[in-house]
């Protein structure tokens, strides 16, 4: 029996990449982690592993097909184990395993896959395709053979997917932990097992992982070629945080490219009584109902604290959610609110704002200039460096934080995009309506000082007046030696 010895060996990260069973993997984060270099050994592997599997790769185009994983696989796949079927873009191997090698670029694509079975579907570059796309794929991760299934991608940070990718893995806590979450429709209404399959009435859960890696965690790499790392460096910031640092927050278009978890984002304490106190809210039923609690330290630091954001209320179900969610220990300065909040019902007579003052929430409308209101919101993100008086080292610090508890907000602000027509604007983004709120409480404020005097302005003159608004082995076949 011919032995066929595998030419790989993984570093550290690409292994635990290897060793990670999930029902959805991520990989990567940064520039020079190895990722394609894992796909297609981890694809080899399976395949030989599971006789008569069937495996997909995809990049976003046929050109970045070619000169990744067709040329790569070519180089190195021993010929022993199987053949590459050029008309068809697929390995067909001695067992009858199959890995086909596809692109996606655009919605056309979906009649490619429809009847399709694969056991592992694999997309390179995860964040150049859209989610709508990732998620179709699923209704073709199925077979008749009892095979472990999985989806298994790699990534960098930036593209259009980039906050999908980012909220579905990232987001979900700290990295290299495997989380089970709970499938919902696009309400957030819970998805079950439907009648004939064996978890029939239980809630779909899937299990999800993010496993970062970056340059540094392929040594092969840097020593191979010590001038990539420099390379790196030598980027345009935005595109230094991404490839080198592997940073989610930051992507090309991003319109608050100044907001930075290590700063902005702090764990949460208690609030003084004496400390200023603020609700900011945005009206929505289809999109969500909003409202912000932020408090004002006496040194002019804005931190948000507290938020609420959910679709499908009614106005009286939004002031009680409201009224819930605020201690009664807490006194506000005032509710500043969209102008929707005063546009009249069409079957009564009455304003959201004036039931919202029925009981007891009155608000004031807020001045809703958006360049303005943005151009606000940056300053109170902008970064700056500051003195520890006690130890006289230097920091990074802003005047506005945000509770590591907010996690819409966090999610919000750095997703962003600038306005391809109007770049002085932020552009509609579905995660839009969180900073909105926070607009319109910046935009009640003066513009971030230091001091006492942080305290000092009349909020009432910088608003507007209300208006009416997933074989057996034959002897024949080769031994395989080699893998990790």
């Amino acid at each position: 029996m011919p032995k066929v010895v595998i030419p790989y060996k993984p570093q550290p990260r690409q292994e635990v990449y290897h060793q990670t069973e999930a029902d959805e993997i991520l990989y990567g984060g940064a520039a020079g982690g190895g990722k394609s270099e894992a796909t297609i050994w981890d694809a080899l592997k399976y395949a030989m592993q599971y006789p008569g599997s069937r495996q997909i790769i995809f990049r976003r185009t046929h050109p970045d097909l070619q000169r990744s994983i067709v040329t790569r696989t070519l180089q190195v796949y021993p010929k022993e184990l199987g053949k590459y079927n050029a008309s068809k873009h697929e390995w067909v191997f001695v067992n009858g395993s199959v890995i086909e090698l596809a692109y996606w670029d655009n919605d056309a694509n979906y009649k490619n896959y429809q009847g399709a079975e694969y056991d592992v579907i694999r997309w390179e570059e995860l964040t150049q395709f859209e989610e709508k796309w990732y998620t179709y794929m699923f209704s073709r991760l199925r077979g008749s053979k009892p095979y472990p299934r999985s989806v298994k991608s790699t990534t960098n940070p930036g593209g259009v997917g980039h906050t999908w990718v980012k909220k579905r893995f990232v987001s979900l806590g700290p990295p290299e932990t495997v989380y089970h979450v709970t499938e919902t429709d696009d309400e957030g209404n819970t998805l079950y097992w439907p009648d004939g399959t064996p978890q029939a009435g239980k809630p779909i859960i899937r299990s999800r992982i993010f496993i970062p890696a970056n340059v540094h965690d392929n040594q092969a790499l840097v020593q191979s070629d010590p001038g990539y790392l420099a390379r790196l460096l030598a980027l345009p910031d935005i595109e230094r945080k991404q490839l080198l640092e592997g940073d989610w927050d930051v992507f090309a278009g991003q319109y608050f490219s100044e907001f930075s978890r290590a700063v902005h984002v702090v764990e949460p304490f208690e609030i003084p009584r004496d400390w200023k106190k603020y609700r900011a809210l945005d009206e929505g039923y289809t999109d969500p109902f909003v409202c912000l609690w932020i408090a004002l330290a006496p040194d002019g630091t804005g931190y948000l604290y507290r938020e609420l954001v959910q679709t499908k209320l009614l106005t009286s179900q939004q002031v009680e959610l409201v009224r819930l969610n605020s201690p009664v220990t807490e006194r506000y300065d005032y509710n500043v609110a969209d102008t929707s909040f005063w546009n009249k019902a069409k079957t009564e007579n009455i304003t959201p704002a004036e039931i919202f003052a029925q009981k007891d929430v009155p608000l004031i409308q807020a001045k809703k200039e958006r360049v303005n209101g943005w151009k606000r919101l940056r300053e109170w993100l902008h970064v700056e460096d500051a003195i520890d008086h006690v130890t006289g080292s230097s920091y990074k610090t802003a005047k506005l934080k945000i509770f590591s508890t907010c996690i819409k907000a966090i999610e919000a602000i750095p997703a962003m995009m600038h306005d391809e027509r109007n770049v002085e604007d932020a552009a509609a983004h579905p995660l839009d309506h969180v900073p909105d709120a926070l607009r319109y409480w910046v935009m009640s404020q003066p513009t971030p000082g230091k001091g006492e005097g942080a305290w000092s302005a009349d909020p009432e003159s910088l608003l507007d007046k209300p208006k009416t608004f997933e074989d057996d082995e034959d002897d024949d076949q080769p031994q395989v030696e080699g893998f990790w």
